[in-house]
C-alpha cells in the first residue's frame, strides 16, 4: 500500500494505492491519524484501491469515529464497483459518504464550511 497526501485549501486528500487489507491497515491508520485534528477534512481517494478487507473497514471505522470526536469530516471518492458494493453491504455507506470524483468530494467539503 502506498499513501499519498495532497492539500487542497484546508482539505487533506489521501490517495490509497494498493489493497487495503491486513498487511496495510496499520500503515494507513498510522499515516492518517496525525491529520485528524479539530474540524479536519479528509478525502480518501480510492481510485487505485481495488480491495478493502475487514481490516481496512476496521481502520475506516476508527478514522470515522475519531473524526466525529473532533468535529471533523471524512468522505470517500473514486470507489471501484467492488469496493462500493463492500461499503453498501457492510453499512459503511451510512458512515462515510462517497463521491464519484475527488472534485465532487471537495465541493461537498467546501459547502460544509
Amino acid at each position: 500500500m502506498e499513501i499519498k497526501v495532497n492539500n487542497q485549501d484546508d482539505i487533506k486528500i489521501i490517495k490509497l494505492i494498493g489493497d487495503f487489507d491486513g498487511s496495510s491497515a496499520d500503515k494507513v491508520e498510522d499515516n492518517v491519524m496525525p491529520y485528524i485534528k479539530s474540524e479536519s477534512k479528509l478525502i480518501f481517494d480510492m481510485d487505485e484501491c481495488e480491495y478493502v478487507s475487514s481490516a481496512g473497514l476496521r481502520v475506516l471505522l476508527i478514522i470515522a469515529k475519531k473524526l466525529k470526536s473532533v468535529e471533523g469530516s471524512g468522505v470517500l471518492s473514486n470507489l471501484s464497483e467492488e469496493v462500493q458494493d463492500v461499503m453498501e453491504i457492510t453499512g459503511f455507506s451510512h458512515i462515510l459518504n462517497s463521491y464519484d470524483t475527488v472534485n465532487e468530494a471537495i465541493n461537498y467539503m467546501k459547502k460544509g464550511e
